[in-house]
Protein backbone atom coordinates (compact mmCIF):
# COMPACT_ATOMS: atom_id res chain seq x y z
CA UNK A 1 0.00 0.00 0.00
CA UNK A 2 1.30 3.30 -0.74
CA UNK A 3 2.03 5.03 2.68
CA UNK A 4 1.54 8.85 3.32
CA UNK A 5 5.57 9.84 2.78
CA UNK A 6 5.78 8.44 -0.10
CA UNK A 7 2.65 10.79 -1.47
CA UNK A 8 4.00 13.63 0.17
CA UNK A 9 7.04 12.96 -1.52
CA UNK A 10 5.52 13.08 -5.15
CA UNK A 11 3.57 15.97 -3.93
CA UNK A 12 6.68 17.86 -3.16
CA UNK A 13 8.61 17.05 -6.12
CA UNK A 14 5.91 17.34 -8.47
CA UNK A 15 3.57 19.58 -7.82
CA UNK A 16 3.90 23.76 -8.84
CA UNK A 17 5.09 25.93 -5.81
CA UNK A 18 2.91 28.85 -7.03
CA UNK A 19 -0.33 27.72 -8.94
CA UNK A 20 -3.50 26.18 -7.26
CA UNK A 21 -3.89 22.55 -8.44
CA UNK A 22 -7.13 20.52 -8.19
CA UNK A 23 -7.53 18.12 -6.15
CA UNK A 24 -8.19 15.65 -9.69
CA UNK A 25 -4.44 16.96 -10.66
CA UNK A 26 -3.17 15.67 -7.37
CA UNK A 27 -4.80 12.61 -7.85
CA UNK A 28 -3.32 12.03 -11.66
CA UNK A 29 -0.15 12.90 -10.35
CA UNK A 30 0.27 10.62 -7.65
CA UNK A 31 -1.04 7.64 -9.65
CA UNK A 32 1.45 8.73 -12.53
CA UNK A 33 4.43 8.33 -9.73
CA UNK A 34 3.01 6.46 -7.07
CA UNK A 35 3.73 2.69 -6.75
CA UNK A 36 0.58 1.02 -5.79
CA UNK A 37 -0.29 -2.34 -5.01
CA UNK A 38 -3.90 -4.85 -4.83
CA UNK A 39 -4.82 -3.05 -1.55
CA UNK A 40 -4.47 0.51 -2.65
CA UNK A 41 -7.12 -0.16 -5.15
CA UNK A 42 -9.42 -1.61 -2.40
CA UNK A 43 -13.08 0.45 -1.71
CA UNK A 44 -12.37 2.82 1.04
CA UNK A 45 -14.98 1.69 3.05
CA UNK A 46 -17.87 -0.90 2.41
CA UNK A 47 -20.48 1.90 1.46
CA UNK A 48 -18.08 4.20 -1.32
CA UNK A 49 -16.25 2.83 -4.45
CA UNK A 50 -13.47 5.27 -4.27
CA UNK A 51 -10.10 3.57 -3.70
CA UNK A 52 -8.61 3.47 -0.92
CA UNK A 53 -5.46 5.56 -1.91
CA UNK A 54 -7.01 8.54 -2.53
CA UNK A 55 -8.71 8.69 0.46
CA UNK A 56 -4.74 8.66 1.53
CA UNK A 57 -3.81 11.11 -0.07
CA UNK A 58 -6.60 13.23 1.15
CA UNK A 59 -5.34 12.97 4.33
CA UNK A 60 -2.31 13.80 3.70
CA UNK A 61 -3.45 17.14 2.22
CA UNK A 62 -5.63 17.97 5.13
CA UNK A 63 -2.21 17.04 7.38
CA UNK A 64 -0.29 19.26 5.45
CA UNK A 65 -3.05 22.08 5.51
CA UNK A 66 -3.13 22.03 9.51
CA UNK A 67 0.94 22.08 9.35
CA UNK A 68 0.92 25.11 7.30
CA UNK A 69 2.87 23.48 4.30
CA UNK A 70 0.43 23.84 2.11
CA UNK A 71 -2.21 26.35 1.26
CA UNK A 72 -6.24 25.18 0.20
CA UNK A 73 -8.48 28.16 -1.34
CA UNK A 74 -11.37 27.18 0.88
CA UNK A 75 -13.08 25.02 -1.90
CA UNK A 76 -13.22 21.54 -1.88
CA UNK A 77 -14.03 21.45 -5.86
CA UNK A 78 -12.26 18.42 -7.99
Amino acid sequence: MIHHPEIWDILLTHMPREDWVSLDEIYRMVELYGKFDAEDFKPQSPTSAIPKWKRNVRNVLQYRKRTGEIRWDGDARN
